[in-house]
């Protein structure tokens, strides 16, 4: 049965992606609204081509309306950033559910993101492809011991020199196709830290049974360890495409050449363990897991000041990872248990970072 659908973002590489997955006909879905950022002539060509409403996420009323006036079954929250917490909750408050693309909802919003979500009797779908990977393989099994979440490595995996590196550099990620800010976060594996800290939430899993391993070809996309001692992963090729149509389909559609299959000829997969000391900001993230409270949210903003200071030239590359480890030092062990809370710590933390520049 096909399901409607509304995409936010719709203009990014996740809204882009899921988007020529609709013109192929690999996702069954009726469209019924489009959300974009800052290309409006970007986004008003998709509306027409789709022939359905578009609108910039230019305020919280705005999207607000937009979204009670064009439900869907199911919403895509591809936004970038903790701007994306609103917007889940906005889609959630709609009676939708939540295909998620926006890892920093979960970062952010924590225990009180699935709170809401049960509260309205919503469900919230993870979109990465670790996380997406980790959902599908755990359905059925009770006796998972622990998760194990690849990494590509970045481009500066074995790279001597790191305080040199420029922004263009560090957004050139080797593998996946995606924007400047996560590419810059998958070179110092800040994105990797994100998503363990999403996993733990997302699987109920504390920090000590969430492994990651590097990855380079990014094939096998994550596995689950079983009490008995037997892995199962999920491959294929490093392709968006499965996980959004996956998530979004939720099991209502049968998922037929989504991607191209996997060819074993020539195929070799490697996995090495990642340093501790090139890689403190993935090393900070476990930390985080571990005390949660408001941890995890100043975590997110303090690295989203560090990068764009990074990106605008203000500060080195290896300052990034300063600037988020001086910020986690202040106390962050309040409980924020409502949006409001949690946008008073992001801004707190905001500030504290800003002023470490």
């Amino acid at each position: 049965m096909s399901r409607s659908l509304l995409i936010l973002g719709a203009t990014g590489s996740i809204g882009t992606t899921a988007l020529n997955a609709v013109r192929e006909g690999k996702l069954n879905v009726s469209l019924t609204g489009l959300v974009g950022g800052h290309d409006a002539s970007s986004l008003s060509r998709l509306g027409q081509e789709f022939g359905c409403p578009c609108t910039l996420n230019s305020s919280s009323e705005v999207l607000k309306a937009f979204l009670e006036a064009n439900r869907a079954d199911i919403a895509l929250n591809a936004i970038a950033g903790a701007a994306g917490l609103e917007a889940s909750l906005l889609c959630l408050q709609a009676g939708m559910d939540l295909a998620l693309a926006n890892k920093e909802s979960i970062v952010m919003g924590g225990d009180f993101l699935f709170s809401e979500a049960e509260r309205l009797g919503r469900r919230i779908i993870p979109v990465d492809s670790e996380h997406s990977a980790i959902y599908h393989l755990i359905q059925g099994h009770s006796e998972v011991d622990s998760l194990v979440i690849t990494a590509s490595g970045g481009p500066f995996l074995h790279r001597e020199d790191l305080a040199s590196v420029t922004a263009d550099e560090a957004a050139a990620h080797p593998t996946w196709k995606m924007g400047r800010k996560i590419s810059i976060d998958s070179s110092t594996l800040a994105n990797k830290g994100l998503e363990v800290i999403e996993a733990g939430f997302l699987f109920n899993m504390p920090a000590e049974r969430i492994e990651v391993t590097i990855h380079r070809q990014s094939v096998v996309h994550s596995m689950i360890r079983m009490r008995d001692g037997s892995v199962y992963a999920q491959l294929s090729p490093p392709d968006m495409t499965l996980p959004i149509v996956a998530a979004v389909a939720d099991g209502r559609q049968a998922l037929v050449d989504v991607v191209r299959p996997l060819s074993f000829k020539g195929l070799t997969l490697t996995f090495e363990d990642w340093d501790r000391e090139r890689f403190p900001l993935l090393q900070l993230a476990y930390e985080v897991l571990g005390k949660k409270a408001g941890y995890p949210i100043a975590y997110n903003a303090a690295d989203e000041v560090a990068v764009q200071a990074f990106v605008d030239g203000q500060i080195g590359y290896l300052d990034i990872a300063r600037v988020v480890g001086s910020t986690l030092d202040a106390d962050w062990s309040a409980v924020a248990d409502s949006y409001e809370a949690i946008m008073e710590v992001d801004g707190a933390a905001r500030r504290l970072a800003s002023s470490l520049l």
